[in-house]
């Protein structure tokens, strides 16, 4: 043994034995792929690629998902296979978009249980399709945030109150003209009756600036403060309801003005703290993240279109029974929506378990959502009788709800499935056709001197629409396996 350079020992290479050399041109070879033709092959996407994570679909982004300048279309190392999930994927802004909802809807069907003992039956009636319209327009304004491409969060909080504002407004003003009953009701008493159409008008305006402002914090990703502002109106609604309609005695003009002032009041303090929160924020890749748009339409004719329907076709007395069973629903849907939307973020963290984690959101939701159910049901008619005997006799109709949201838990599931995996638009459209049917059943049933127990036909029309939906989305793969190329570390 002697020692190297280095000053460490080896073998003397004159004990090893003789080298064989054989000839490489006699051996057979054959050349292989480092990626099978098997391979499913998509472009590889560095770390410039953008796109906001949640329920929410990047506004100016490639339909795909993928910015064509971080493309490597020559890629060939080697691949592990994982589920695909795309930039979309969902991520804790779309699970506080769906949490602030929530609070919202629950916050309102404590509202409307206040508003049921100060008010009669027919002022709440003739309350709530104004309500539900301000919720209806402006809760679409984020519409008109998609068309404002590569814009940063601050400058879109500017830009929320010139160009939300006065499109949720005409919209407003015009369904205050072209429906008497939701201009007379936000009247002011003794005043000119066209100070109904600019009330809602204003309202519309000031609910679509609330919403386009949350659309531009979570896209800033501050959604903790869209849930501040959902906490701070409720009590604020309440209270301001008690105030003018308890103390005042307003009636129906009160419960709108209780809706309202607190709005105007968040419009206020939102053009004020909004720009400062998103003013040093960056967009990835200038683009901004809002809600899908079909999930959003669906959402809105669904929850709000429905009961301005019913209202304004069957009067305010049976409207408002069918809307207080309407909004117990609303509640219970939107708390299962928000269950859903964890898995989101969960297979965002944890990719290769894709298949596991959609069983358990599966599990959870059914063993949550079920009893729960199945308690409402048994307990339909004592629940409404909280709001008063006339709000009873829709127990009934609640319970066909109830029985509708049975199968929709399965539409549910399968839709947060999709949108964890950033295949949600195919459910978003299901989710929308199931609204217009609908609508469609509440706008062809036949009016006559019928009571809310006749309006069961609509609740029959809506278990119907859920079962097909329900079949519809089973008939595909609840969680379908497609391999993606990815770089090896």
């Amino acid at each position: 043994m002697r020692p190297d350079h280095f000053g460490r020992t080896h073998p003397d290479p004159r004990e090893d034995p003789p080298t064989v050399v054989l000839d490489p041109s006699r051996a057979p070879t054959e050349e292989l792929l480092q990626v099978g033709p098997e391979t499913h092959r998509i472009p590889t996407v560095n770390g410039a690629a953008s796109g906001h994570p949640g329920s929410v679909d990047p506004v100016g982004a490639d339909p795909e998902g993928i910015n064509p300048d971080s493309v490597d279309p020559d890629s060939e190392a080697d691949t592990d296979g994982i589920p695909v999930v795309r930039p979309g994927g969902g991520a804790p802004d779309g699970r506080a978009m769906a949490l602030s909802a929530l609070i919202g809807s629950a916050g309102a069907l404590i509202g409307w249980l206040v508003a049921a003992h100060l008010v009669p039956i027919d002022g709440v009636g003739d309350a709530q399709p104004v309500v539900s319209l301000l919720l209806l327009v402006g809760g679409l304004a984020p519409l008109a945030i998609r068309s404002m491409r590569r814009q940063r969060p601050g400058r879109l909080a500017w830009l929320a109150l010139p160009v939300v504002a006065p499109v949720s407004a005409v919209v407003g003003l015009g369904c205050g003209l072209l429906v008497p009953r939701l201009g007379s009701a936000a009247a002011a008493p003794g005043l000119a009756p066209i100070t109904g159409p600019l009330l809602v008008a204003l309202g519309c305006a000031g609910w679509g600036v609330l919403s386009a402002h949350d659309g531009v914090l979570v896209a800033a990703g501050k959604p903790r403060w869209v849930l501040w502002r959902s906490a701070l109106l409720v009590p604020a609604q309440i209270g301001a309801l008690v105030a003018l309609c308890g103390v005042a005695g307003l009636g129906a003009y009160g419960v709108v003005l209780s809706w309202l002032g607190p709005i105007g009041a968040c419009v206020v303090l939102g053009i004020a703290l909004v720009p400062v929160l998103v003013a040093r924020t960056p967009v990835p890749a200038g683009e901004v993240a809002t809600p899908a748009a079909l999930s959003l339409v669906g959402a809105a004719l669904l929850y709000h279109l429905v009961p301005v329907v019913v209202t304004v076709r069957f009067g305010p007395e049976t409207g408002a029974a069918f809307f207080v069973a309407w909004q117990v629903f609303v509640v219970v849907d939107l708390a299962a929506a928000y269950t859903v939307h964890a898995l989101s973020a969960a297979v965002v963290r944890e990719p290769r378990r894709t298949a596991e984690l959609v069983a358990r959101a599966r599990r959870r939701l059914l063993i949550v959502f079920l009893p729960v159910i199945a308690l409402g049901v048994a307990l339909a008619g004592p629940l409404l009788t909280a709001f008063g005997a006339a709000y009873a006799e829709a127990g009934d109709l609640l319970r066909l709800m109830l029985l509708g949201l049975a199968f929709r838990l399965v539409v549910t599931h399968e839709l947060g499935v999709r949108q964890a995996l950033g295949h949600g638009v195919g459910f978003d459209r299901l989710q929308l056709f199931g609204a217009v049917l609908v609508l469609v059943v509440a706008i062809a049933l036949p009016v006559g001197a019928v009571g809310v127990t006749e309006l069961r036909l609509v609740a029959i029309g809506y278990i119907i629409v859920q079962v097909a939906c329900a079949a519809a989305v089973l008939v595909i793969p609840a969680a379908r396996r497609t391999d993606v190329e990815v770089r090896a570390p």
